[in-house]
């Protein structure tokens, strides 16, 4: 659900969907770009995007924009570019990586999977697997679901319809080692997470080692700390009771504005910073200083806790259209929204509640 910071292009997503659904575990992708190695640094961006100020609540840092329908002020952070150092790296195959990724980090990962049931709908899960090698790993996660393990979406999709049976397919790889996070989504890319740039690297070198020398492309986003889904949780809780007190909800026939959202990058559990963003409080007029600062400082208080950076942004107009609206992405999904996003200098909005699809 990423805007630089807040752009998703729909041609972004529509490529990354087309890619989590036909991404195939038996066969390796070719990268079909320049391989390079791009590190992010989403630490220096709220700073970088010159705030209109800065709100201080015992020493957290919260930094605040407001947005204007006027060119002049259009988004900072939209059109901040994030902070990025590219390296080179070497063209390989997606196996040629998943092999690598097991040698270097396994025997023991996350591995997350979709079943899909024959009446529709479908079921994530996550396990904990032990696995050295691809073929290793296809035996490990269809020993824990008991059932065959399909290729890719599409195979287990037509599966599913054809023996009235749940079908499973792997869709992402995750492993945290200390500080660093690293995923893949059997694309030729890693994506690796971190709140310490020169551990990230430590953990690609290891990969680049496993793999014969060569290093795989990826991208490294260092942020300066991480976050998590029971605070996430706080935060939405905040927002919908900010949301009440504010009365700006407004339920439109396709859809909802008005609304507090709460926005991480990738999922919760991946690196900060938090982005807040408000609509005007006051309904078209952009808030003054006090104004902003009072919500802010509400917000916080609602929360009960503060991170820093956080970044919180005023904005005409928030909420959602429900043609848009799609299921939370998968890892997968959401890994390749943020590689396509990122080089364009942008960061994944990646978690939108859905519990406003009806909302009160």
């Amino acid at each position: 659900m990423v805007r630089a910071v807040f752009l998703l292009l729909a041609v972004a997503l529509s490529a990354a969907y087309a890619q989590s659904i036909a991404h195939n575990f038996t066969q390796s992708a070719a990268p079909s770009f320049t391989p390079s190695v791009v590190v992010y640094n989403f630490t220096a961006l709220p700073d970088a995007a010159r705030p209109d100020f800065v709100v201080d609540v015992n020493g957290c840092s919260i930094y605040v924009y407001v947005v204007l329908d006027s060119p002049e002020r259009q988004d900072p952070l939209l059109h901040t570019e994030v902070v990025a150092t590219k390296m080179s790296a070497s063209p390989m195959y997606s196996g040629e990586v998943l092999e690598a990724f097991l040698k270097a980090l396994g025997p023991r990962v996350t591995a997350g999977v979709w079943i899909l049931k024959p009446a529709g709908g479908y079921e994530e899960r996550a396990l904990e697997v032990e696995a050295r090698g691809a073929a290793e790993l296809r035996e490990a996660v269809e020993r824990a679901l008991g059932i065959p393990l399909a290729s890719n979406y599409t195979e287990a999709l037509k599966t599913a319809a054809a023996t009235k049976r749940p079908a499973a397919y792997l869709v992402y790889l995750v492993k945290r080692e200390g500080d660093v996070m690293v995923s893949f989504d059997f694309s030729p890319v890693l994506q690796i997470s971190s709140t310490n740039g020169r551990e990230a690297l430590e953990v690609l070198s290891r990969i680049r080692e496993a793999a014969g020398g060569r290093t795989p492309p990826a991208f490294i986003n260092i942020g300066p700390y991480w976050t998590s889904e029971a605070e996430v949780e706080r935060l939405d809780r905040a927002a919908e009771t900010l949301e009440r007190e504010l009365g700006t909800v407004k339920v439109l026939p396709d859809g909802v504005e008005g609304i507090v959202d709460v926005l991480v990058l990738g999922s919760p559990g991946n690196i900060g910073p938090y982005f807040i963003e408000f609509p005007y409080p006051n309904g078209s007029i952009p808030p003054d200083r006090a104004t902003a600062e009072r919500v802010v400082r509400r917000f916080i208080q609602l929360a009960g806790f503060c991170r820093s950076p956080m970044a919180a942004e005023f904005r005409p107009k928030t909420g959602f259209i429900k043609a848009f609206l799609r299921p939370d992405p998968t890892p997968a999904l959401a890994a390749v929204v943020g590689a396509a996003a990122a080089s364009a200098a942008a960061v994944s909005i990646l978690k939108r509640r859905r519990r406003r699809i009806n909302p009160p």
